[in-house]
């Protein structure tokens, strides 16, 4: 009889009281409040990690997606590329018809979102076109800036090696150094980081 009473109290002990579970969900409420908006109101974060994504689904393309062919010597100027207009658009696309101009159907879908990974070259949003493409409209993106080790284009190419290309002039013009793009928000900086020979990315963000 002893030892069920001790046991008894020793478990009420232990056990929560109305006002100890109430306190607790208060204050995870609060903290919920507090805390979620502010993860999901950081459009420099949510336009890099999305960015981040694209690169390595470009690179994930060109692997896949076979573009050799036999009947011209600049096969290669059709590799997928991620590329990034003067007024802070992008897109996704393979220039298969080698005009060097970047059409909607060259573009690709995004297998997460499903919308088409496209933006025109005047970055003017169309009724087709996906927001999120459009980084300066959607996200507060201010300016892109691609350090000299990324070429002298605004795009990254990747080959069937996953190998990323600073540009398309010629076959082996790889990237040689740390490719880094630099995205700034309301003084605020992000910068994603393409590794040469394996397009490893990384990517930070400045603290708000």
């Amino acid at each position: 009889m002893l030892y069920c009473f001790l046991k008894e109290v020793n478990m009420r002990k232990r056990a929560f009281t109305m006002v100890e579970l109430l306190i607790v969900i208060v204050v995870v409420g609060i903290l919920a409040v507090t805390i979620v908006p502010r993860l999901e109101s950081d459009p420099l974060r949510q336009a890099v990690d999305q960015v981040v994504r694209h690169i390595a689904y470009t690179q994930h393309m060109a692997m896949v997606n076979d573009i050799y062919r036999t009947d011209t010597p600049i096969w290669f100027k059709a590799m997928w590329r991620i590329s990034f207009r003067v007024k802070n658009c992008y897109l996704v696309s393979s220039n298969s018809d080698l005009d060097m101009n970047y059409d909607r159907e060259e573009s690709v879908m995004d297998p997460l979102t499903r919308v088409l990974l496209y933006s025109n070259s005047k970055c003017r949003k169309e009724s087709t076109d996906s927001s999120i493409m459009f980084l300066e409209d959607t996200f507060d993106i201010d300016k892109i800036v691609f350090e000299p080790a990324c070429g002298d284009n605004r795009f990254i190419a990747f080959d069937n090696f996953g190998r990323p290309h600073r540009s398309l002039k010629r076959l082996d013009d790889y990237l040689k150094s740390d490719c880094l793009i630099m995205f700034y928000s309301k003084g605020r900086k992000g910068v994603i980081t393409i590794r040469p020979e394996t397009g490893y990315v990384t990517s930070y963000v400045e603290p708000e």
